[in-house]
């Protein structure tokens, strides 16, 4: 099994993971969502910078405009995704984010002249049938702002995954370089969250119930999951490309689901939010992704080229 593979599926599984168990851990002790972000972006990052040593890559990360633009779309993309779970369900929003991926094919072609082939289409075409009939299926009355806020989370996604295939401090293969970049992108992003929260709520971090339980908590879950899977993601990126990264993606909201629903069943939760026909429109995306990784493995093995990553990119 190739590097390539086992760290994109090792990618999915951490977000699928880290998503369940912020969501277990906000229900049952009644956190504040930002302080729990916030600490776990300030955790992880610092954890990084010390495992990956030295100064000086980080440093550089700091300073480049790139490293920024990357805490600018990830904190967008949280504040998207955030809204839009107050009215729909985990899988729901997952599925419909499934949009990124025609999206992402389109900015790849545009930006670095990757063209797609022909025969993936049917694969998109299936993708966006499903998440018509998960948008069809919302209330009327919250219909057409969960499409465009997804939409935007869809942006946001796609560009963060094209300036991460592209960013000097991505192109290294040497784990402190990827370690100490990563811990940059999230002290980035928690500064730029501490911006936010201080603008648009007045209060800034002293609008948190700050106590020891929530630092444990938010120390605990950005140093085992949160650092973890943005080094998985950017590592994944590095070596598949933005395209099948995000396609890769559609196997979130599974993964997810069946991570809340464990969680249901062991009793830590007691919150399902469980849609039978949303998950088949779930599983219908992840048909459309399988059929454009295919098409996309087929090409590259018909090309003649090396077949080192699990698919083209």
């Amino acid at each position: 099994m190739s590097t390539a593979l086992i760290v994109t599926a090792a990618s999915v599984v951490w977000w699928g993971a880290l998503i369940a168990v912020s969501r277990v851990v906000l229900l049952r002790y009644g956190f504040d969502p930002w302080a729990l972000s916030f600490i776990q972006l300030c955790a992880g990052g610092i954890v990084l910078l010390a495992l990956g040593g030295g100064r000086s890559l980080a440093l550089a990360s700091l300073r480049r405009p790139a490293t920024w633009a990357l805490g600018v779309l990830r904190v967008a993309s949280a504040a998207l995704y955030t809204a839009v779970l107050a009215w729909v369900s985990a899988l729901e929003a997952g599925t419909i984010g499934a949009v990124s991926l025609p999206l992402v094919t389109l900015a790849v072609w545009a930006a670095f002249g990757r063209r797609p082939r022909l025969r993936e289409l049917p694969g998109h075409l299936v993708i966006l049938a499903a998440i018509a009939a998960v948008v069809g299926g919302l209330d009327p009355s919250i219909r057409q702002a969960v499409v465009y806020l997804m939409l935007l989370n869809a942006v946001c996604i796609a560009l963060i995954a094209i300036v991460a295939e592209r960013h000097p401090d991505n192109l290294s293969d040497e784990p402190g370089a990827r370690l100490r970049f990563t811990g940059a992108v999230l002290l980035t992003t928690a500064t730029l969250f501490l911006a936010a929260r201080a603008v648009g709520m007045g209060g800034g971090a002293a609008a948190a119930a700050w106590d020891w339980p929530l630092l444990a908590a938010g120390v605990a879950v950005g140093v085992v999951l949160r650092a973890p899977s943005m080094v998985l993601t950017f590592w994944s990126i590095r070596l598949v490309g933005a395209q099948n990264y995000t396609a890769a993606n559609a196997f979130l909201p599974l993964v997810g689901m069946t991570l809340e629903e464990a969680a249901v069943g062991v009793g830590l939760t007691d919150v399902s939010r469980f849609q039978a026909n949303v998950l088949v429109l779930s599983v219908v995306v992840v048909v459309g992704t399988l059929w454009i990784l295919r098409v996309r493995f087929a090409g590259r093995v018909a090309g003649g080229a090396s077949t080192r990553k699990f698919t083209c990119n």
